[in-house]
């Protein structure tokens, strides 16, 4: 019996743990030294008690479990003991068979023994710890800590800091987290956001039974960062915490450029609220305090809207933007038109400004001035005509049919189509495929033919949808030409006589 009480105490104070996890640490540890002595543990049991005097006192035993049986089949005085020698310990009513408890003192163990069964505690002591560490670590991770810059990485550039866990187990803030805006100094006290956490560093074992080796990854890897949007989206949030609670602000999307400047777009739940003047606060308290988080860099707070034309216009601030048209739904691509004087505003330095736009929007934009949209290639006038139909403010037309009638009334040269040209609307194809190959950029039936197979399925038409279309102008029911040739219905253009396909345009003809 011993007397562990101190000893339990200092290791739940020290390695901050349960009286149920220090128990199992001790006991790992007394049948780790039974086992160095005896070659095995399966007959080892380890018991925890107090004493009815004194409740607070903790003592510990550990037991050998040994066999009874009769002296001629006495082999293993490990795990068996004699019957004569059980009656000693026990007295009289034992019997072979019987399964005897008999106490060991783990002082009189082995000095190796001892210090193996330390090493083991050691090592199971600081498992458990990791464990603990990763998490605790681990529900850290994605949210904003407070850390002391504790010392200068290996590198020289990465700073190693302590956000709660011990010199054992410091967070990495990487050169790729930190911003061009500040300068760091040892001891300073930061917020930063919690990118990753990982177990630590790969340490690898060996058994000295077996001499097999095992690996393992032991205590916590942080990954630190003050650079990226997320840094800058948590600090909003702590920022306007009632505000986001209550509906007033929806963060919808954040664009940033480190260092130089940060585009945030905002929603609301409440129609009656400006999300942006309570995003900025009154005076622009609110966002002077984020400003100042990050060193001064610039942070444009606009107004989020589901209609990506509007959007654009509000993303592209401080400058002032005329007209944003959408040139390529599809592919998200659109003209922001503006005055000279704003081009550079809404481009921004390097093109910082229309760069954060595009990602707070996922939008391709180009910035125009008036003049310059104006020279534009015909085609992505023709969309833009097209588009600002089907944008109308008037009531928005109701099914596709209604729209292909809106650019029926346009005439063939405002849609791009050559005289002698056949517009793929006529050839008495489905209303859906029409408008899929205008969006195509495909407006005749030459144009159709200009194409390849394989460029048709890039552009985004089926292998059926063509087929379509080539079938719609298969059939030829003009006469033949005195000579036997005969014009095209496509193209319009002689073809000898006995051709199959037009060798000019490539239409497929049938004779009737």
């Amino acid at each position: 019996m011993i007397d562990l009480t101190s000893d339990i105490r200092d290791m739940m104070a020290q390695k901050d743990m349960s009286l149920k996890e220090v128990k199992s640490i001790i006991t790992d540890m007394l049948k780790s030294a039974y086992k160095r002595k005896f070659g095995t543990d399966e007959n080892a049991e380890v018991k925890f008690f107090t004493k009815k005097k004194d409740s607070s006192r903790i003592y510990v035993d550990i037991l050998s479990k040994k066999t009874v049986v009769e002296e001629e089949d006495f082999f293993n005085e490990v795990t068996e003991i004699p019957y004569d020698e059980a009656v000693v310990l026990a007295g009289d009513e034992v019997e072979v068979g019987d399964t005897l408890e008999i106490p060991l003192n783990p002082r009189t163990f082995e000095y190796s023994a001892v210090q193996s069964a330390k090493q083991r505690g050691q090592q199971v002591s600081k498992e458990m710890t990791d464990d603990k560490t990763f998490i605790k670590a681990k529900s850290m991770e994605f949210t904003l800590v407070k850390g002391e810059l504790k010392k200068i990485g290996k590198n020289n550039s990465d700073w190693l800091v302590d956000v709660g866990f011990g010199e054992e187990n410091l967070a990495v803030f990487p050169l790729r987290g930190q911003s061009p805006r500040e300068t760091y100094d040892m001891g300073d006290t930061l917020r930063f956001f919690v990118e990753k956490v990982d177990r630590g560093d790969e340490v690898i074992t060996r058994d000295t039974k077996t001499g097999k080796t095992k690996k393992k990854k032991r205590g916590v890897k942080i990954s630190l960062s003050r650079s990226c949007k997320e840094f800058v989206k948590c600090l909003l949030e702590a920022q306007l915490r009632e505000e986001i609670d209550n509906g007033t602000v929806v963060i919808k999307s954040i664009a940033r450029q480190v260092g130089v400047r940060t585009k945030v777009a905002v929603d609301t739940k409440k129609s009656d609220t400006d999300p942006v003047g309570a995003t900025v606060g009154k005076a622009g308290c609110k966002i002077q305090t984020i400003t100042n988080e990050i060193a001064g860099e610039k942070i444009d707070v606009v107004r989020y809207d589901e209609d990506p034309i509007v959007l654009i216009a509000n993303a592209l601030t401080p400058a002032q933007v005329q007209r944003v048209v959408e040139i390529d739904p599809v592919s998200k691509y659109a003209v922001a038109i503006v005055d000279d004087k704003d081009q550079g505003l809404a481009i921004g330095q390097n093109g910082v400004n229309v760069k954060l736009a595009k990602t707070l929007c996922d939008w391709v934009i180009d910035v125009k001035t008036k003049s310059q949209f104006n020279e534009m290639d015909q085609t992505q006038l023709i969309h833009e005509t097209v588009g600002s139909l089907f944008k109308d403010n008037e009531a928005p037309l109701e099914n596709v049919e209604e729209k292909e009638e809106v650019v029926k009334t346009l005439t063939n040269e405002e849609i791009g189509i050559a005289e002698g040209e056949t517009p793929i609307s006529d050839i008495g194809l489905d209303p859906h495929l029409v408008k899929k190959l205008h969006n195509a950029d495909i407006w005749s039936i030459e144009e159709f033919f200009d194409y390849t197979d394989e460029e048709l399925l890039e552009r985004g038409i089926s292998a059926e949808e063509i087929e379509a279309v080539k079938g719609s102008v298969e059939i030829v029911t003009e006469e033949e030409e005195g000579d036997g040739s005969f014009e095209c219905p496509v193209c319009h253009e002689i073809v000898p006589a006995g051709s199959t396909s037009c060798p000019n345009c490539g239409a497929e003809f049938e004779f009737e």
